[in-house]
């Protein structure tokens, strides 16, 4: 493809320059930063400013035939395909608390459409439906293990505006491994933690193994009742020896779950749960007889999952979905709320088996698999590893920064500069915008088996965030990355508006530190959750609004799945797009407050149907705010994609 021309690449320079000048982020660089592979819009204005406000998203699944049903399909057939009310209890046949009737299709469709001759896989054979919440940016520590340095870490965060939906509590926070009882010397008055992080909007989730090492109380108790795996024989681990609890026997279960619930009943939102049951051998002898160790593993999450959202229906379980190097396959893919993918180093080469094993994860369909971001052992992140650790993980469902190789030190943004800070703000903001954008792919996950992550390219390294993102990952120090586009549709460049490359071509694309090979399916459809103006995908006021990102070309639709509140709970929106005729229609079952951003590259004539609206000359952008629930918006003079 040919390079752009002089000057949209000095326009597009000039734009990534105002977009960071705030955040005081030097894009040394920048100018050359797409100047291969893509092509300008032929029509595109000379002082449109580079495309101006980014977007974060695109259409239908790459390879997938056009969405037929207009704005939002045909439905499914109801029955089994009913999902999910707060909790995730299958719907009852006329669809559920917030099931719409049907499942979405698995006959090669795109992904926009409902049903559409599909029909559900077999319960239990899909991921849950992983809470909205647990999108959010996570943050963590192994190297003080308190409240002091919870609490400090979640602040230092939180006062740098970088925003942060959970934290896990390592170990140890136990009085041993494993009582299940606070060591209140590390951790005084746990349940004012919980109430305090909870009150800064941060969820709480305990790591855990099912050991009960020789120094616990419960110790002789279990083996005297025989709870353990192996005849009650003693394993020894990473923290220590001790029996293991066979999860396959109803009263060693019985008593191991009265123990979750004793520290569910503090407040807290879910486990993590670590990787004991690799240490007991294979196969395992347990009550139900010699299984697998993976077969265990299976169990094991399951029973946590199950008792877990049973007592807290937006409650989740981490837990790995497969590691390569610790275990392979280590739970039940429809157990998993969320896939960490174990312990990995904090150099170039943990992106590497990072990616690899979030990329199998995918390929065995766990819905949400996610990026430790800095690696958990051996070495430390260094700055440029830890920002192109963060900028991965904020294009998968996981963002979950900690680890024991500096997690008090180089896991820090701010220990490195103020550059650092800001191009993590970045894209933290980023992946808490996309929340409910990752949110409704995760439900699909539930109901077709497909996961969030989406044709992974271990040659590549590059992947599809739902149908509507692409992203290359760089898994080297380099300023510099060969993209290959998806075949099927045109991508829009996230940086540079302007620039769309076609499906099927390679590209050598520009990105340095502050930037990551990020693209956008034209026709796209993007749900976000907007709070502040770091992204330029809104500002103050957008928060509270559902803001669409819209990116018109032809006819495109999408069904949203969104979110009601911070748990699983949702209701189905149809949005379709006319380009042509500037159309753009809402149809939903819940009134929301709602924000479109949608791109023409000239003013608009006129906008009807609004409450209110305005031109971005800019970013050129129309936006149009509208409060309902079914609702028709037309932008006359529309200047979409070709």
């Amino acid at each position: 493809m040919a390079l752009i021309g002089v000057a949209a690449a000095t326009r597009r320079r000039v734009v990534v320059v105002r977009r960071f000048a705030g955040a005081a982020l030097l894009l040394a660089g920048c100018a050359s930063g797409c100047a291969g592979g893509g092509t300008a819009r032929p029509d595109a204005s000379s002082s449109a400013g580079g495309g101006g406000t980014p977007g974060s998203g695109g259409a239908s699944a790459t390879g997938g035939r056009p969405g037929a049903a207009g704005a939002g399909g045909s439905t499914g057939t109801a029955g089994a395909a009913g999902t999910a009310g707060v909790g995730g209890a299958a719907g009852a046949a006329a669809g559920g608390a917030t099931g719409s009737g049907g499942a979405r299709g698995v006959d090669g469709g795109t992904g926009t459409e409902v049903g559409a001759g599909g029909s559900a896989p077999p319960p239990g054979t899909t991921p849950p439906i992983t809470p909205r919440w647990a999108f959010e940016p996570w943050a963590w520590e192994d190297t003080t293990n308190t409240r002091q340095s919870t609490e400090s870490l979640i602040a230092g965060y939180l006062s740098r505006q970088i925003p942060v939906g959970a934290v896990i509590v390592d170990s140890p926070w136990e009085t041993t491994y494993n009582t299940l009882a606070w060591d209140t010397t590390r951790y005084p008055s746990p349940q004012a933690m919980i109430s305090g992080l909870h009150a800064q909007g941060v969820k709480v989730v305990m790591w855990l193994v099912a050991f009960v090492d020789t120094d616990a109380p419960q110790y002789a108790m279990v083996r005297q009742q025989s709870y353990g795996v192996n005849g009650s024989a003693d394993a020894t681990w990473w923290k220590g020896t001790g029996i293991h609890v066979d999860i396959t026997n109803p009263a060693a279960t019985t008593w191991w779950n009265a123990l979750l619930g004793g520290i569910l009943a503090d407040g807290i939102d879910g486990w993590k749960l670590d990787r004991g049951a690799d240490y007991i051998g294979d196969p395992i002898r347990t009550m139900a007889g010699s299984i697998s160790a993976t077969e265990f593993k299976k169990r094991l999450s399951a029973d946590f999952f199950d008792y877990t959202v049973g007592r807290n229906p937006n409650g989740i379980v981490l837990v790995r979905p497969y590691a390569a190097a610790q275990g392979g396959v280590g739970s039940d893919l429809s157990k998993c709320s969320m896939g960490w993918v174990g312990d990995h180093d904090g150099g170039f080469g943990g992106i590497v088996t990072q990616m690899n094993d979030v990329y199998t994860s995918a390929q065995m369909g766990y819905g949400a698999p996610g990026v430790e971001v800095g690696g958990y052992f051996t070495n430390p992140p260094s700055k440029d590893s830890l920002i192109r650790y963060a900028q991965f993980g904020a294009l998968t469902p996981l963002m979950e920064n900690g680890g024991s190789n500096g997690g008090l030190t180089q896991h820090l943004p701010w220990f490195w500069d103020a550059e650092t800070v800001a191009i993590y703000q970045y894209f933290a903001t980023l992946h808490s915008e996309l929340g409910s954008y990752n949110f409704s792919y995760g439900v699909d996950a539930h109901l077709t088996g497909t996961s969030i992550i989406r044709a992974p390219d271990k040659t590549r390294a590059q992947h599809l965030i739902g149908d509507q993102l692409f992203t290359s990952i760089i898994t080297t120090d380099v300023t510099t990355k060969s993209v290959t586009f998806p075949g099927g549709a045109s991508w829009i460049d996230y940086w540079n508006q302007d620039m769309v490359y076609a499906g099927g071509s390679t590209a050598s694309y520009g990105a340095p530190l502050a930037r990551y090979p990020l693209f956008i399916k034209t026709g796209a459809v993007i749900p976000m959750d907007v709070k502040t103006a770091v992204t330029a995908h809104g500002d103050a006021t957008s928060a509270g609004k559902v803001t669409l990102l819209i990116y018109p070309q032809g006819r495109s639709a999408f069904t949203f799945h969104r979110p009601l509140g911070e748990g699983t709970g949702y209701t189905d929106v149809a949005i379709g797009v006319d380009a042509a005729s500037g159309t753009v229609t809402v149809t939903g079952g819940a009134v929301a407050a709602y924000r479109l951003r949608v791109k023409s590259f000239q003013a608009p004539t006129a906008v009807t149907g609004a409450d209110a609206w305005s031109y971005d000359a800019v970013s050129q952008t129309v936006v149009a705010d509208k409060q309902g629930s079914t609702f028709t918006i037309v932008v006359g003079g529309l200047r979409g994609y070709p």
